[in-house]
């Protein structure tokens, strides 16, 4: 019987990694699509770093709603919902002509990406006991997959098509994925049913643990300062998706199409890096794991500004394969710290930290370029990790 249970549980992980790799080709494709939105209509580094940030905190925003609803209703229903509502706003895109309309469909789209995380995420505790993880490392993959491949095809299509077909040709996966995980409700309604009979009961609505879980928060030294990790992880990637391809098109010169592609330099490591950070995660411990990679990272950024091309391009490579390493470290520590019951408020939390008050280190990225020019645009990312490396550093 535990043999059929975690033999489900692991072919439930399967499609759910695929899934998380197009939640964040989605949640990607705006950040790299940047410098195309800016030429259409003409905006400044602060705005569009204003529309990548009002896309982003819809996603952290959302999460907490999401999260709450992940702990009492099905978590794959709601993952249907966010992708099939997804794909509908997609093609709303071709009909937006100004700047308003642009960002107004962006943040709805931006909600209903964040119903992903706190359903999957919230699946995967409740249904992995050991090495657990190495399954949120397997699961980060697909992530880091459609991050390496969101270069390419956005500036594949641009090219021929245009930015905005972007995503209506992301809609024909978001609608399939939607059914798929329709589909598999049924089972996992089940499971998760089981679950939540076995967990706190007593506690009848979602407010009442959304603030009890906060009270937590404030008073465990070791869950706030996780949250601020993932917030710190949320500004560095966030930042860098959307102000890479404008650096290696400006500062370095390149076409937009080509700096688009170019960007997958950096995204295409982050498989390797996740996978490697959760099974070091098991091994070590999660703040080593967190510890190293913030601070293997500040060096490569700093760099970057000041090498010739090649050499850049490199830099970047290396911090997009170390990076990602921090993420199932502070996944892992989420999922091990925090009872089931309230797992999917914790991991809409969590990804209010990192999408939502990571989403500000767009304005802040672009009134640093705005101001002192695009290769200054790495030092507030430099900044940001050499505190999450001293953050991991301290000992409770």
């Amino acid at each position: 019987m535990k043999r059929e249970k975690n033999t489900a549980s692991a072919l439930t992980l399967l499609p759910l990694t695929a899934s998380h790799g197009l939640m964040h080709i989605m949640a990607a494709a705006l950040p790299i699509l940047s410098l195309f939105v800016m030429d259409e209509f003409q905006l400044t580094y602060t705005e569009v770093g204003m529309l990548s940030f009002a896309f982003a905190a819809a996603i952290g925003l959302g999460g907490i709603l999401a999260g709450m609803l992940a702990d009492r209703f099905d978590g794959m229903r709601l993952i249907s919902l966010g992708f099939f509502s997804t794909a509908i706003l997609a093609a709303l895109l071709l009909l937006s002509r100004n700047f308003l309309s642009l960002t107004l469909i962006f943040i709805i789209m931006g909600f209903f990406l964040s119903f992903y995380h706190p359903s999957a995420l919230s699946y995967i505790a409740k249904s992995f006991r050991v090495r657990r993880g190495k399954a949120y490392g397997v699961h980060e993959t697909g992530a880091s997959i459609g991050l390496a491949i969101t270069p390419l095809i956005a500036a594949f299509i641009s090219f021929y098509y245009g930015w905005r077909f972007v995503y209506l040709l992301l809609a024909v996966p978001a609608i399939f994925f939607a059914f798929l995980h329709f589909r598999m409700r049924r089972d996992v309604k089940l499971e998760w049913e089981r679950k939540k009979q076995s967990s706190d009961v007593n506690s009848n609505t979602s407010a009442t643990d959304l603030k009890v879980f906060l009270r937590q928060i404030i008073r465990t030294r070791s869950i706030r300062e996780v949250y601020i990790a993932e917030g710190l992880f949320g500004f560095v990637i966030g930042g860098s998706l959307t102000f890479i391809p404008i650096f290696l098109n400006e500062a370095k010169e390149l076409g937009p199409e080509f700096a688009v592609t170019i960007t997958c330099v950096f995204t295409a490591g982050g498989a390797i890096g996740k996978f490697v950070g959760g099974h070091f995660s098991d091994l070590v411990g999660e703040r080593k794991v967190m510890a190293i990679g913030f601070f293997l990272v500040a060096p490569l950024f700093f760099i970057v500004p000041f090498l010739p091309l090649i050499w850049a391009i490199l830099a970047l490579a290396l911090a997009g394969l170390i990076f990602p390493t921090v993420l199932p470290a502070i996944i892992t520590t989420i999922g091990r710290e925090i009872e089931p019951s309230r797992t999917g408020i914790a991991f809409g939390l969590l990804m209010l930290a990192g999408f939502g008050f990571g989403s500000i280190s767009r304005p802040i990225l672009g009134l640093v370029s705005d101001v002192f020019g695009i290769s200054t645009v790495f030092y507030p990312i430099v900044i940001a990790t050499l505190v999450g490396g001293i953050l991991n550093c301290t000992k409770e």
